[in-house]
């Protein structure tokens, strides 16, 4: 499929969009608030491929602890191959972008003979995936005319965070007044995005022209941004096409390494805080020392004092201990895209138009 649009205006139109969702929250859940009038979730099973993954995953540690059951993200075979072991009141979240991967639907269609409630998500009205799902949740963030999910993505973390938080309240697990406090928040962080996106323009635009040549990226983050990180290594893999990989920083630590060759350029995003912040200090230290190219998100100033290495974007986050996954994303994706650019690459065509034809993976 060849599209037409920009990606980099759509990163552009993420704040409103997000503030637009939080406002209009109300009539996006309507048709779930069905399914959780019936008493008894006992889990819930988030399912989908690429980025409608790594949304799930962006979204499950906060559900999870709001909802104090387990919430897991899983890829559709493995919902399809798991469910005899998955308990009877679970409820099986499907999601789809563009509402027309078939191995999200088979899973939700699966999910349904079962007898599990199911919801399936989308981004787009009147797709296959709709008819699918005891309810219908829709990302509403407009038409994505782009090679690479953005605005998307993060829309999908914020509409998945709302929906969780309507179960809690239905549910009596957290009051109307707590949720409340959780909506300003998030109203917060989505109000900081503008200013996120000024200060990351110019450093993403010089990065990109370095990373022109680059054969070999790894990001590096903690386990806190794991969405993040494997929604990074996804797009910058998909839009720059050239060999990227992504691990947490200990894991990084334990084995990884030895992958490291004179080819290699890290890409680092510090987290607020944590035990992992400190060994990622330590690890940029050790491979600044020997040379490597090294980027750096949120660097500490403690690290590397302002203005002393034009590889370091500091931007100010919110940092918010729950949802700094919506935030710390508009970077990676602006940089992403400019890669792509600077390395000649069209991102709207895809590089092989044959592949979803053949397997598959995608109606068309």
């Amino acid at each position: 499929m060849i599209y037409h649009g920009d990606a980099m205006e759509y990163i552009g139109e993420t704040p409103d969009i997000l503030s637009r969702i939080i406002e209009d929250q109300a009539s996006v859940l309507q048709d779930c608030g069905k399914i959780f009038d019936r008493n008894g979730i006992s889990e819930v099973i988030l399912t989908g491929s690429g980025s409608s993954y790594n949304a799930a995953v962006g979204a499950s540690v906060f559900a999870q602890k709001l909802l104090g059951i387990r919430v897991i993200p899983v890829y559709p075979v493995t919902v399809m191959e798991e469910l005899d072991v998955v308990s009877d009141k679970a409820l099986v979240i499907g999601i789809s972008q563009q509402g027309t991967s078939t191995a999200v639907i088979r899973a939700l269609d699966a999910a349904g003979e079962k007898g599990y409630r199911t919801i399936a998500v989308t981004g787009e009205y009147d797709t296959e995936i709709t008819k699918h799902g005891d309810a219908v949740l829709y990302v509403e963030c407009g038409y994505e005319d782009a090679g690479a999910t953005t605005k998307g993505y993060t829309a999908t973390v914020l509409t998945l965070i709302l929906l969780f938080l309507m179960a809690a309240e239905k549910t009596g697990r957290i009051t109307g007044m707590q949720k409340a406090e959780y909506l300003s928040r998030l109203r917060r962080v989505t109000g900081n995005m503008p200013e996120i996106l000024e200060e990351s323009t110019g450093w993403c635009e010089r990065t990109a022209d370095k990373l022109v040549k680059s054969r070999d990226l790894m990001l590096i983050t903690g386990s806190s941004m794991r969405a993040s990180l494997l929604e990074g290594c996804l797009k910058f893999s998909e839009t720059c096409r050239f060999p990227v990989r992504g691990y947490e920083a200990e894991e990084f630590m334990h084995g990884i390494y030895n992958a490291v060759t004179e080819d290699t350029d890290f890409l680092y995003m510090f987290p607020a805080d944590g035990y992992e912040k400190k060994r990622m200090e330590k690890l940029y230290g050790y491979y600044g020392q020997k040379g490597y190219r090294q980027y750096a998100v949120n660097l500490p100033e403690t690290v590397c004092p302002e203005g002393r290495s034009a590889n370091v974007l500091r931007c100010h986050f919110v940092n918010d201990p729950d949802f700094s996954a919506l935030e710390y994303m508009l970077p990676q994706q602006m940089l992403f895209v400019l890669a792509s650019r600077a390395r000649g690459i069209d991102l709207n065509l895809p590089k092989d138009p044959e592949f979803h034809k053949y397997m598959g993976s995608k109606m068309e």
